[in-house]
């Protein structure tokens, strides 16, 4: 019955079913994350390319060619304020992003969103949302709640939980192989000096 719902509901809304059905999957939400978002599992913190896994707590980074799993994030990452840095929610439908870097550091770069929302006060982004397609927007409660609880709480004294590092996966046929080099990567040899002068 549930099933005949759900594909009744899905005809009905234009949603995807699998989204729908693992909508109602919960994690526990860091202090230092914007609001949580029914279903997800990940966050990506673009500024410094690393994962947050809700389902197992910890912060997923690259370091010496193996993802590497820590309940805090690692000393080269100290200053890095999480109260206030821009994060994904990634899709609902994800597993281990981490395996599919290329693919979001191409669509989310380090301080993309400085360019992509500049038109907007950056004051009140606080990140995006794969599953809405919007951005995450600061609520004052919100703010309240991070000036409080980052007093209080340190993220870096949880309990150490070690796992084992994990090779990434390049699936991409281009990973280590030459650049093509395109006529309009190369010099001009024409002489032309108006050109090399501009630029």
């Amino acid at each position: 019955m549930a099933i005949i719902l759900a594909i009744s509901l899905s005809g009905l809304t234009g949603c995807d079913i699998t989204s729908l059905l693992t909508t109602g999957v919960q994690y526990s939400n860091p202090s230092w994350a914007p609001p949580y978002s029914p279903g997800a599992r990940y966050y990506y913190l673009p500024d410094i390319e690393t994962y947050y896994d809700l389902s197992n707590q910890d912060f997923v980074y690259l370091d010496n060619g193996q993802w590497l799993f820590s309940s805090t994030l690692p000393s080269f990452y100290s200053g890095y304020d999480l109260y206030n840095g821009f994060v994904v929610t990634l899709d609902y439908n994800i597993f281990q992003p981490w395996m599919h870097h290329q693919t979001y550091i191409s669509h989310y770069p380090r301080y993309y969103y400085r360019n992509t929302y500049r038109d907007q006060d950056m004051s009140t982004i606080r990140g995006f949302n794969e599953n809405e397609r919007k951005p995450i927007y600061w609520r004052q409660e919100d703010r309240n709640r991070i000036n409080d609880l980052r007093k209080n709480d340190n993220p870096g004294k949880r309990q150490e939980i070690i796992r084992p590092p994990q090779k990434p996966n390049y699936d991409s046929k281009n990973i280590g192989q030459p650049v093509k080099v395109k006529p309009n990567m190369r010099e001009n040899k024409r002489g032309n000096k108006k050109n090399d002068h501009q630029n």
